[in-house]
């Protein structure tokens, strides 16, 4: 799965770049439709952290996904959940039907 982050001005572009991989990874890298993630991490006028999701499913449309917060890891765990809600869509739409297909031929 290609990840790629775009954080500019953000403080510690290593440790940020680690940790959202690592955390993507475990999230995401247990639906093989999942081939790419961009993530943007910027600070909005106000003051708060808006983190973005943009995923690519193998055969589907781009999804999706932002959360602002104050604190920067719960923008990124409010992104992830609504992303979440768009996968297991996605997933549903494209894999669980086709087993009920095949049991129903058979």
């Amino acid at each position: 799965m290609d990840i790629k982050i775009e954080a500019p001005g953000h403080n510690n572009q290593d440790a940020l770049r680690s940790f959202y991989e690592d955390k993507l990874n475990k999230k995401y890298s247990s639906y093989p439709f999942v081939k790419s993630i961009d993530v943007k991490v910027k600070k909005n006028q106000s003051g708060q952290f808006e983190v973005s999701l943009q995923l690519k499913p193998e055969k589907g449309t781009m999804q999706f996904a932002t959360q602002s917060d104050d604190n920067e890891n719960s923008a990124l765990n409010g992104a992830i959940k609504k992303m979440n809600i768009q996968i297991e869509k996605y997933k549903q739409k494209h894999y669980h039907r086709r087993g009920e297909h095949r049991l129903e031929e058979e």
